[in-house]
């Protein structure tokens, strides 16, 4: 089991040589050469929208996945997207994101979105939710031991802790966009989960689906952070915070812990890691991580979170149908529409459920 993880700072400093720096010092250059592809998640799906201007923090800044390419020695390099909860055309959000200029600079790449691929082999992996779900589909390339995945994820915390009804997952990051990133949502909304899964079922898919994916010999890659970081002001209203830190790790729960610590978590405290711990998948005693800095980020970082800390809920936790409601203005009406029509059966579906458990 790998326990280190690099820190690495990105404030002024040329972010491809950081970059070629970690890899080189936690031997991923080594698995980037034994691969025969790699496959990038790039959650793009969750970028939020001001004035029709991506907000900082919600999506990965495309000079980190230029990076990649540039130290993948000429592999072939597959950005890839699912659907998530608001955007569905990740065509789109490749183009206007930068991606779609990549794929036209460097030969080796190609972008996809699995929603649009009807020709992609998928894998069914039954989860028990606690709800009558169908097995949940995953690309088959997630499994293929000769690949390598790489795994971005900008640190945010829509879900809280301190958030009354949520208690399962505090932040968004490697592991979540691996798996959920990966999963096809046309046979499960994220609508559905804030209900009743971000407690129990989402923290149990990640780690259910992680299992898979390990137990299938497959390597993946954690990396975490960029420029900018998401604070939230709620849970569907981000504020850029500056971060200008990579956390890197050939082990994505690491790469998720130390995050963790960065944004003034206690991992030890949380659903996840506990479970993480549990299956092995990361040591129970975090102590045992061994954390090599590049640069000062860690420093920075902590000095900030001293003075004011975006990640830490502020005020009165808020309800579900603040949540809700929030989430419906973000986006237009028609897709308004569309949304409540998933929301409405998802919240009766739910509270059948419940009545018949108690």
């Amino acid at each position: 089991m790998v326990n280190n993880a690099i820190i690495a700072d990105i404030e002024n400093r040329d972010i491809g040589k950081v970059v070629q720096e970690a890899f080189e010092q936690l031997d991923i250059m080594k698995l980037i050469k034994q691969s025969r592809e790699l496959f990038v998640h790039v959650p793009l799906g969750a970028t939020l929208f001001n004035e029709g201007t991506p907000i900082g923090g919600t999506y990965l800044d495309v000079e980190l996945a230029e990076a990649i390419i540039r130290a993948s020695e000429g592999k072939l390099v597959t950005f890839y997207e699912a659907p998530a909860t608001v955007h569905e055309n990740i065509k789109h959000l490749f183009e206007i994101m930068g991606y779609t200029q990549l794929a036209e600079k460097y030969s080796q790449v190609r972008l996809l979105s699995l929603a649009d691929d009807n020709d992609l082999k998928t894998r069914k992996l039954p989860v028990d939710y606690g709800f009558d779900y169908p097995p949940l589909e995953f690309p088959e390339f997630l499994f293929d031991k000769e690949n390598l995945i790489i795994s971005f994820s900008n640190p945010k915390a829509p879900f809280s802790e301190k958030v009354a009804g949520f208690k399962g997952l505090p932040f968004s990051l490697s592991g979540k966009a691996l798996i959920m990133g990966s999963a096809l949502f046309r046979k499960k909304n994220l609508i559905h989960l804030a209900f009743h899964d971000i407690g129990l079922g989402l923290k149990d898919f990640v780690i259910d689906g992680l299992g898979q994916i390990r137990k299938a010999g497959v390597t993946c890659i954690g990396i975490n952070g960029g420029r900018f970081a998401g604070g939230m002001i709620d849970q569907v209203k981000v504020h850029p915070v500056d971060w200008n830190v990579l956390v890197i790790s050939s082990n994505i729960g690491i790469a998720d812990a130390v995050t963790a610590s960065l944004m003034g978590f206690n991992p030890q405290e949380l659903v996840y890691f506990a479970y993480l711990a549990e299956k092995g998948y990361i040591p129970s005693d975090l102590r045992n991580i061994s954390v090599i800095e590049i640069g000062n980020g860690r420093n920075r970082l902590e000095e900030q979170l001293i003075e004011k800390n975006d990640f830490l809920p502020q005020g009165a936790p808020i309800t579900t149908r603040q949540w809700v409601f929030g989430l419906l203005n973000q986006v237009s009406f028609k897709d308004r529409l569309r949304m409540a029509g998933k929301m409405i059966p998802a919240m009766i579906k739910y509270k059948i459920s419940k009545k018949r458990k108690s």
